[in-house]
Order: C-alpha cells, then structure tokens, then sequence
C-alpha cells in the first residue's frame, strides 16, 4: 500500500477516534470506556495498515462464497 494512502487512513481513523471517543464519553461519562473504544479502533487501524491485503483477500473470499 503506498504512504500516502496509509497517511489518508490514520487521518480519517482520527476523525473516527475523536467523534467516537466524545460520543462515548457523552454515552457512557467513564474514560475506561473511552480509552477502550480508542484501543480498540488503533488496534484494527494497525493491523489494517500492516497487512491490508489479508483483511481485504479475506472478505472478498466470503463473498464469492456466499454468492454460490
């Protein structure tokens, strides 16, 4: 994957990460909430951007299968 698509990801991740983390501050009023949600959307933003082609391969695969 090139860099500049990698850097357009982790900014539109960003925006997901502080419209999500104020969304659950507001919902929940709990920073482990918060910081949960933040771990878990870096933890699929990383493993995203290591091996993009697996994830993406992968539901590709589900759906050629489903279709038959």
């Amino acid at each position: 994957m090139e860099f500049w698509r990698k850097i357009s990801i982790v900014i539109i991740s960003g925006i997901f990460a502080i419209i999500g983390g104020g969304l659950a501050w507001a919902l929940s009023e709990d920073w482990g909430v918060v910081f949960t949600f933040l771990g878990l959307l870096g933890f699929f933003l990383l493993a995203f951007l290591v091996n993009p082609e697996q994830i993406v391969n992968e539901v590709l695969k589900e759906l050629e299968t489903s279709d038959h």
